[in-house]
């Protein structure tokens, strides 16, 4: 795209020194350093923020995947499952026995 020989940028140097004096070229050359400067700083505080984005991004994924193996390590637990069958067959003995009980009872009474 830009190609410099060595006449465009001996050109160039001469325009330089026209333009800005023998006496104001350290200066200029301490105004383009501080320049590219910042503009080095500017592109690393750019670069920091888009990684720290990204790595928030990956971050959720990642937090979202563990929930997610969380919710499923609950659903494939066999235990809820015993625990479940094991309340229902509690709840049916104590209805057998009330029924048993209640069975027990007048026959205690006509003895």
């Amino acid at each position: 795209m830009f190609s410099f020989g060595w006449s465009e940028i001996a050109l160039t140097i001469v325009i330089i020194v026209i333009v800005v004096g023998p006496k104001e070229i350290p200066n200029l050359l301490r105004q383009l350093g501080s320049f590219s400067k910042s503009i080095k700083k500017i592109s690393r505080e750019f670069k920091s923020s888009l990684n720290e984005i990204s790595e928030e991004g990956e971050l959720k994924s990642v937090k979202d995947t563990f929930k997610d193996i969380h919710n499923i390590k609950k659903d494939l637990d066999p235990t809820n499952e015993i625990k479940k069958e094991i309340s229902s067959v509690k709840d049916t003995v104590s209805v057998f026995e009330n029924e048993i009980n209640e069975l027990k009872s007048p026959e205690e009474k006509t003895k």
